[in-house]
């Protein structure tokens, strides 16, 4: 599923739309390692790998006891209609191993025979094994409750969800069956940036990234050639060092080249021939839009948010999108590493309401020079603004969240939010920002707003003209938002410049609120000491 960032209204390029980050292993391959206890029978203890290496594909719901979507689908008796029907059940054809697995690690094991915080007996009911196992979550990379996955005998692995019978059937049927090659290499997924921007009009670099997988009754070892080719030119290569048993899966940064505006059908190759070269090859598709134009550098970025918006996070940073994992890109946000960085909001920045979506919040960005930017939406729980917690008015109805960025030069772009989570757009800066923003309404009263010196060190001057008579107040905010300097002005006129002390202000960035008449013009300063 791709993750993706909507227009609604003005045109406005989305930077890049990657890969969500699923509930399963990483590359989607089963890592091995996994032994099952079965619940209450003192043994036998289930080796997922050697009944993996005997052809069978091995289904595992995942559950935790007080888990009510949980419960509803293991009631529905539909793994244990697979059970009795292509499993190993009265009945059954023997295609496929099922296993119930307690995955919370909090919850005592004897709660799944009921009592405690679980919502009844999971054991009694059905027939297929039923465990209680507090590694698998670190295992499968388990976020959330129920996670129902379907592992091949060739390691891939399908997070298929709280299916009918009929479609796990459908997905038994289409399993990846056991390699019978001593030496066989394959590229079993892309994993570079599949849609970009540019700006100035010209092409943009891009960084190319695949997992292989050693599909192989032997390890697989030594330098192996990958490159990405457009047509017979290569455009990146890498000689990876390699190291996999059987099964085993890595990540191959192949390196960066550069991609044109419009269509890039690129494909990634192994170029070293084994036993397969059908599968030496995947593609890689880049394409690549102009970014938008939003004008001047000084920019209000409006999210209105659902009940959650302590989930949302927010990063700016100048130059073209180069991650290619949301919790990389978050990381390096967080800690400051992030190439460019010019703004974050961490998740917590803003508490949620509780009632539903509504809640707007704002990231003022001011004074951005000439040149390129992007910005990346977060999601902690990985739903974007979807989902029915996000609903209006307990509707049921399921409504999007809405971003929206202006520019002071008149750039309006409205969207849809659909990012599950991350997203990220990229824009381009034409005219270098002042450091303020003035709205419609604000023009209307104020013909202009100036603070110097910027940065300032004992006292900065606030100078700006009043057209008609107007109530205005002067507020200096901290970047901790509290504030710091008050001056209610009263009724003025015509031009007004205050003097504001900053000799005890601490070194940092603050802005400057001017409200007039209820309308606000806000100013960025430094103080340096």
């Amino acid at each position: 599923m791709k993750k993706t960032l909507q227009s609604i209204g003005v045109a406005f390029a989305m930077a890049l739309s990657f890969q969500a980050q699923a509930q399963t292993p990483d590359y989607n391959v089963y890592p091995g390692g996994l032994m099952l206890d079965e619940f209450g029978t003192g043994g036998p203890i289930w080796d997922i790998d050697s009944i993996l290496d005997s052809g069978t594909p091995v289904i595992i719901d995942m559950f935790a006891v007080w888990c009510s979507p949980c419960w509803s689908y293991h009631n529905a008796g539909t793994l244990e209609t697979v059970w009795n029907t292509i499993g190993y059940g009265t009945g059954g054809s023997g295609d496929v191993m099922i296993f119930g697995v307690e995955a919370d690690g909090s919850t005592p094991e004897a709660d799944m025979d009921g009592g405690g915080s679980s919502l009844g007996d999971w054991v009694s009911s059905v027939d297929y094994p039923m465990m209680n196992d507090n590694s698998i979550a670190g295992l499968m990379n388990l976020a959330y409750y129920p996670t129902l996955l379907l592992i091949c005998p060739d390691r891939k692995v399908t997070e298929v969800g709280q299916a009918t019978a009929s479609a796990w059937t459908t997905a038994v049927n289409n399993c990846g069956v056991l390699s019978t090659n001593s030496n066989d290499l394959r590229i079993i997924s892309n994993e570079s940036v599949t849609t970009m921007t540019s700006c100035g009009g010209g092409g943009t670099n891009a960084t190319f990234e695949v997992v292989i997988q050693n599909y192989s009754t032997a390890n697989v070892t030594g330098s192996k050639t990958i490159n990405i080719m457009n047509g017979a030119s290569v455009v990146a290569t890498t000689n990876a060092s390699v190291n996999l048993d059987p099964y085993e899966a890595m990540l191959v940064t192949v390196g960066a080249g550069t991609v044109n505006l419009g269509s890039n059908p690129y494909n990634a190759v192994i170029a070293a021939a084994d036993d397969d070269l059908a599968n030496n090859t995947i593609s890689t598709p880049v394409t690549v839009t102009a970014a938008a134009n939003v004008g001047t550098g000084d920019l209000v970025l409006t999210i209105t948010v659902d009940a959650y918006a302590q989930e949302v996070g927010v990063l700016l940073a100048s130059g073209n999108p180069y991650q290619t994992s949301n919790t990389t890109a978050y990381s390096a946000g967080n800690t400051g590493s992030y190439t460019g960085l010019i703004d974050f909001n961490p998740y917590g920045t803003w508490p949620g309401n509780g009632s539903g979506q509504g809640t707007v919040k704002k990231v003022d960005w001011y004074g951005l020079a000439a040149g390129c930017y992007h910005f990346i939406m977060f999601d902690s729980y990985g739903d974007g603004m979807l989902g029915a917690n996000g609903t209006v008015g307990g509707t049921g109805t399921s409504v999007d969240g809405t971003i929206s960025l202006k520019s002071e030069s008149g750039y309006n772009g409205s969207y849809s939010v659909a990012y599950g989570d991350w997203g990220t757009y990229a824009f381009e800066v034409t005219t270098a920002g002042d450091g303020g923003f003035t709205g419609v309404e604000e023009a209307k009263t104020v013909e202009f707003a100036n603070v110097y010196p910027n940065p300032a060190s004992d006292l900065t001057n606030v100078e700006f003209n009043i057209l008609e008579s107007s109530n205005v107040t002067m507020q200096v905010v901290n970047g901790l938002g509290q504030i710091v300097y008050v001056n209610n002005m009263g009724e003025v006129n015509g031009t007004q410049k205050v003097q504001i002390n900053t000799t005890d202000f601490e070194a940092g960035m603050y802005l400057i609120n001017i409200n007039v008449d209820g309308n606000t013009i806000t100013k960025r300063i430094s103080v340096v000491k």
